[in-house]
């Protein structure tokens, strides 16, 4: 060839070059790196102005089918055929464009040129110059809306004639290039339904693929293509079976797909079920992007398939080196999302991804840190790995990457300081942007990890008040928590969560009408209507509540001092023959809460509570054994005759001791009403302990009368209304023979000095006698 190739006609080299094709591909390598064939590749190069259009384009679709690197002839062909495309017929067109997108060259100009040519001519072009056409400009990743309009328009009527390869590749070059005309997509989905039992594996998975990727729903159509593939996965090569049960995944989210599938009576388990079947066994074929995409499927669709992830496991962590970025992440987040527990693979990708975490890009770092956190994987490198290589790119994350990373963190008890710290700063500027769960999981992820950033939460507050409507019950709950948790002052935040929230409260899974709950009580936050509503809302309920969720429940409506005998009838019924699934801290909240409320129902809550907790105080803080001396001190007073074999009373020193630990320091208030007393000649002892030890701030023992002064944390925010907890305290002791003055901070910071304040108190102690006579 190298001597006798310019002796050759066009028509000559034209014809060879298409024999080489037949010999060629991917198996051929001998072919490839044969000298005859790349002399015969440089004599097309030197002649090809001689060639005709049908000869250009032939010898572009040899040289492209039998996969010969010859960048230097397509370069000679693109120049030649540009000009000239006129001369070309529809057949030319199509083959010349499959080629240059089948070779992988860039043609932009010949693509161009292509596209302004064929759409005046698509009446001339039959289904398979049509599909491949479409097939070229997508594979090649050129935009070209026009063309693709008039294909569109063009290939609905003549449907019938295509073929299922012609079929299939249609819709995937549409779904590829991100075109999605309904009425073309209706149509192969009517005309291939008919005819899947045509179809190759390989047509099946990518019209699957294309109208998964192109969301568009075609219930019937999937229907048909579970029916038509469950009993042929043994033909499907293991792209072909990833790319359906990927297809499967996706299309489960449209809303009448699952609807098709039960009129149709083809269940997609059965299909997923077949699946994992055909592929376990296969998975040494599987070539790392499949192996990936095939957990990352079964996770997405929901589909139980432990053997099969088991298998992906094995095979997978020996082949991790082989793993792109993306692969690795994508198999990690899927086995975090199926709860599959796979300690050694997520050893050996912990230990492939941290020296690879440059390669990440912002969405891969987001997910590998979010499924090791998810799976509760301990691998502090990993993480310290990836707080060092997200902290300096935090620029490039987008507000589902902040939101993840800070959530990741935040579950997985990492303290990074300086990365929270970054993550805050590149959220700010970007909240206008978060959806309503990257809101809520920031908030949640710096609330839990205790990082305090009061101008986030301020930013937060504010970009989500005016998207609460669009919250859903979980990023409601997490949200309330969150500002609680953090001790943020949001009070229009509150009030909008309000609004949003009752009207949902139907939909309120009992973790989150707990946290609700919680939340407000934390925050003192006033809202009777919402806690009504939670009441009305759990007390039906409360058998799926979990001891935490009972626990917390009874503990907010007592905080809030809001009253539900009915609710706290339930909650005791409901918890007394789970008391043994309480941990010692939802213990000792339940007791305190029914204490708080003034139960009296019975006292078998009580002894019940008391009887498992007080094997584990030594578990308890002092806040906690506060709450249980309190809890005793209430049994004491409403069923004294049952004091003497109530379990906590042995050790009620103990947890009186803890109580009085807890006692405040004064404040500037307490000493300014104590000077005051002294003025008008009331004699008392400052900071008096009763018996109970319970704590006056000013008493006069003897006779059993005291002064307490409440400061703003004995009421619920921005009200005069006592919090639960301050009405515990004032019921107790009366019922312990004690008079009680109260002086409420507002009122005390409305009097004009000294005769204002003296005349004041003169006022609240005379209140207080007169009520001493009259009982």
């Amino acid at each position: 060839m190298t001597d006798r190739g310019e002796k050759f006609s066009a028509r000559n080299l034209s014809t060879a070059a298409h024999r080489v094709a037949k010999f060629g591909g991917r198996r051929n390598r001998d072919v490839q790196r044969d000298r005859r064939v790349m002399a015969l590749a440089n004599a097309c190069r030197r002649r090809v102005n001689d060639f005709n259009p049908q000869e250009i384009a032939n010898t572009a679709w040899a040289f492209a089918t039998a996969r010969m690197e010859a960048p230097e002839l397509f370069a000679a062909i693109a120049r030649a055929a540009s000009s000239r495309l006129g001369e070309f017929n529809p057949q030319d067109l199509a083959n010349t464009a499959w080629a240059f997108a089948r070779a992988g060259i860039d043609a932009p100009e010949l693509f161009a040129a292509i596209a302004d040519a064929a759409p005046s001519r698509l009446s001339e072009f039959n289904p398979q110059q049509i599909a491949n056409t479409a097939w070229a400009f997508a594979t090649a990743r050129i935009q070209a809306p026009d063309l693709f309009a008039a294909i569109a328009g063009a290939a609905p009527s003549r449907l019938a004639k295509f073929n299922p390869q012609n079929l299939s590749n249609t819709a995937w070059a549409f779904a590829t290039a991100g075109i999605e005309p309904p009425e073309l997509f209706a149509a192969i989905a009517g005309a291939a339904s008919s005819r899947l039992a045509e179809f190759n594996p390989q047509d099946l998975a990518n019209t699957a693929w294309a109208f998964a990727t192109a969301r568009v729903e075609a219930p019937e159509l999937f229907a048909a293509i579970a029916g038509a593939a469950s009993s042929r996965l043994a033909e499907f090569n293991p792209q072909d079976l990833a790319s359906t049960a990927w297809a499967f995944a996706t299309a489960r989210d449209l809303a009448s797909t699952a609807w098709a599938f039960a009129t149709a009576r083809v269940e997609a388990p059965e299909l997923f079920a077949a699946i994992a079947g055909a592929a376990s066994s296969r998975l040494a074929e599987f070539n790392p992007q499949d192996l990936a995409n095939m957990a990352w499927t079964f996770a997405t669709a929901r589909v139980e398939a432990p053997e099969l992830f088991a298998a992906i496991a094995g095979t997978a962590s020996s082949r991790l080196g082989e793993f792109n970025p993306q692969e690795i992440a994508n198999t990690a987040w899927a086995f975090a999302t199926a709860h599959i527990e796979a300690p050694e693979l997520f050893a050996a990708i912990a230990g492939a991804a941290s020296s690879r975490l440059g390669e990440f890009n912002p969405q891969e770092i987001a997910n590998t840190a979010w499924a090791f956190a998810t799976a509760r994987v301990e691998t502090p490198e990993l993480f310290a790995a990836i707080a060092g290589a997200a902290s300096s790119r935090l620029g490039e994350f987008n507000p589902q990457n902040l939101a993840n990373t800070a959530w990741a963190f935040a579950t997985a008890r990492i303290e990074a300081p300086k990365l929270f710290a970054a993550i805050a700063g590149a959220a700010s500027s970007q909240l206008a942007n978060f959806n309503p769960q990257e809101l809520g999981n920031t908030a949640w992820a710096f609330a839990t990890a205790r990082v305090e950033a009061a101008e986030l939460f301020a930013a937060i507050a504010g970009a989500a008040s005016s998207q609460l409507a669009n919250f859903n019950p979980q990023e409601l709950a997490n949200t309330a928590w969150a500002f609680a948790t953090a001790h943020i002052e949001a009070p229009e935040l509150f009030e909008a969560i309000v609004r949003a929230a009752s009207s949902q409260l139907g939909e309120f899974n009992p973790q989150n009408l707990a946290n609700t709950a919680w939340a407000f009580a934390t925050a003192r936050i006033q809202a009777p209507e919402l806690f009504a509503a939670i009441a009305g809302a759990a007390s039906s309920r409360l058998v799926e509540f979990n001891p935490q969720n009972l626990a917390n429940t009874a503990w907010a409506f007592a905080t809030a001092g809001i009253e539900a005998p009915e609710l706290f009838d339930r909650i005791a019924g409901a918890a007394s023959t789970r008391l043994g699934e309480f941990n010692p801290q939802e213990l000792a909240n339940t007791a305190w809460a029914f204490a708080c409320v003034d139960w009296k129902n019975n006292p078998g809550i009580f002894t019940e509570l008391a009887y498992i907790v007080v094997t584990d105080l030594d578990a308890l803080d002092d806040r906690e054994l506060s709450q249980l001396h309190l809890a005793s001190l209430h049994f004491h007073l409403e069923w004294p005759d049952l004091h003497r074999n109530f379990r906590l009373s042995k050790h009620q020193q103990m947890l009186q001791e803890a109580y009085q630990r807890q006692d405040p320091s004064p404040s500037q208030l307490q000493r300014d009403v104590a000077t005051a007393l002294d003025r008008i000649g009331w004699t008392h002892v400052f900071e008096h302990v009763t018996e109970e030890g319970l704590s006056l701030d000013m008493a006069q023992p003897d006779t059993k009368r005291a002064v307490e002064v409440d400061g703003p944390y004995h009421y619920l925010k921005r009200t005069r209304v006592e919090n639960g907890a301050t009405r515990f305290k004032s019921r107790v002791l009366r019922r312990l023979g004690w008079d009680v003055a109260h002086v409420p901070f507002f009122e005390w910071q409305a009097l004009d000095g000294e005769r204002e304040q003296d005349s004041y108190l003169r006022a609240r102690l005379q209140i207080m006698l007169a009520a001493s006579r009259n009982m």
